[in-house]
């Protein structure tokens, strides 16, 4: 099928976008910038620039046999104040508006619309009743916000013959972003700890059981309607807290006490300290099974990524932080992968003011074992670097391992994957710093400085490899 995606750069869309593709269809992005989406989006496809106002291009409709709309600004970043307030409502329930208006006109073989929502939509469960789909909407601004859009896939021309689907989500666990990342760095510092009473419950789901439901949804004719997307059991805040901590075998931090919260945060609080006890009855009904049923299951799998990668050699190995970055190249695997065995293209790709220089390679091909030494400057600082190729597997994956460098621990490992249209390249460094948990006050200038340095590499990727 040929699916229009919007929120399509975001955790979900990207995970999504690829998924479709694997399974044969044809994905359509929307995002605000299509430059900066062909840069982002790890998947074969074709983007539409749209901000979520005004007139949607009604032309890139024509053939669409379904929609799914995940656009939306994010709940989590910012105080709702009365202007963050007004961009969440116009980001979802106005994008949604125009868009049902546009396919109305213009896509005249829609066959489904898959609607983006949230369990907020039912308030606080109040340590009590457990919720799920037949459960009535709550009061308040999240219920509200939920209520609006929901409804505002409702507008415009009523079709019998489309099918809806609505996705009412829980919170959503990926060692790649979201909620998961906002908790880590606390935990790893120490000062990361049960929220409030910690008795409030949370409704969890994996990122890849939310993106299988969603393909199960496009693909099967039989579901419609309302859906929550969640685990099978709800888990308290402070269950999750210590079993995610004792995953990484750290201890987890004081208590933030409830007012401290509402002060920081104001109605945003109600995010982590309401009881959202959530069930779906519906999901397994459609023939769907979870991957990760219990939350358990999904913080197990989550918690390895951040695993030391020599934990089997030194058990007490501290966890490390984690960078995650991905990107499509339409080129063969065999040609991505050549480029990359190259050790003197790296200075290719790097920027220039690390003055990255190649001091020697020990081996004249790149292979197990090969010890590659760099000098780079560091924010002015000279630095001398010495890494060893851990792992070569190609043309799918190495893994360089700092010996000597700035780092407690540098682990970078590559992957090539071939994929529909070209090859799928990820990159997931595991790091620490020096210093311990002192060492810490330097971290958000090291992911900064990270972001900048692989945000350069893919500009330079496409030039290269694209143009050559």
């Amino acid at each position: 099928m040929k699916i229009l995606l919007t929120g399509a750069t975001g955790l979900i869309g990207k995970e999504l976008g690829k998924a479709l593709v694997a399974h044969g269809h044809q994905v359509v992005s929307v995002s605000r910038s299509a430059i900066k989406a062909k840069k982002l989006l790890p998947y074969q496809t074709e983007v539409v620039e749209w901000s979520g106002h005004g007139v949607f291009p009604g032309e890139k409709l024509a053939d669409i046999d379904g929609v799914i709309h995940l656009m939306g600004e994010s709940i989590a970043e910012s105080r709702w104040t009365t202007e963050i307030k007004k961009q969440l409502i116009e980001s979802r329930v106005n994008s949604t508006i125009e868009l049902k208006k546009a396919c109305d006109q213009n896509a005249k073989n829609l066959k489904f619309w898959i609607q983006g929502s949230a369990i907020g939509f039912y308030g606080d469960s109040n340590h009590e009743k457990v919720l799920d789909e037949s459960s009535p909407q709550a009061n308040g601004f999240l219920a509200g916000l939920c209520h609006d859009w929901e409804v505002a896939s409702e507008s415009g021309i009523t079709n019998s013959n489309l099918r809806k689907v609505i996705l009412r989500t829980g919170v959503v666990i990926s060692h790649q972003g979201g909620a998961l990342a906002k908790m880590m760095n606390p935990l790893l510092a120490g000062i990361g700890g049960v929220i409030g009473s910690g008795e409030q419950r949370m409704s969890v789901i994996h990122l890849t059981d939310m993106v299988n439901f969603i393909v199960h949804a496009a693909e099967t004719e039989t579901v419609k309607g309302v859906y929550n997307l969640v685990s099978e059991k709800p888990v308290s805040q402070k269950d999750f807290i210590h079993f995610f901590s004792n995953c990484l075998s750290i201890s987890s931090g004081l208590s933030i006490p409830a007012f401290a919260i509402k002060l920081a945060m104001g109605e945003m609080a109600d995010l982590l300290l309401q009881d959202q006890a959530v069930i779906s009855t519906r999901m397994s009904d459609s023939g769907f099974k979870l991957q990760y049923p219990h939350f358990e299951q999904i913080l197990t799998e989550a918690a390895n990524w951040f695993q030391n990668p020599f934990k089997d050699t030194a058990p007490h190995s501290a966890p490390a932080h984690i960078y995650y970055s991905e990107q499509f190249v339409a080129l063969p695997l065999e040609k991505v992968f050549s480029f990359f065995s190259d050790a003197k293209n790296l200075e290719k790709i790097t920027p220039e003011w690390l003055n990255f220089h190649i001091v020697s390679v020990s081996t004249e091909a790149i292979e197990k074992n090969t010890k590659i030494e760099y000098q780079l400057k560091l924010h002015g600082v000279p630095l001398k670097w010495i890494t060893d190729i851990a792992v070569w597997d190609p043309p799918h994956r190495f893994v360089d391992n700092q010996l000597t460098g700035p780092y407690h621990l540098w682990y970078h490992e590559h992957s090539f994957e071939s994929v529909t249209g070209g090859t799928l390249m990820r990159d997931w460094v595991r790091f620490q710093l020096p210093l311990g948990k002192a060492g810490m006050v330097g971290l958000p200038k090291v992911y900064s400085d990270v972001k900048v340095i692989f945000a350069h590499r893919t500009e330079i990727i496409d030039q290269i490899l694209l143009n050559n």
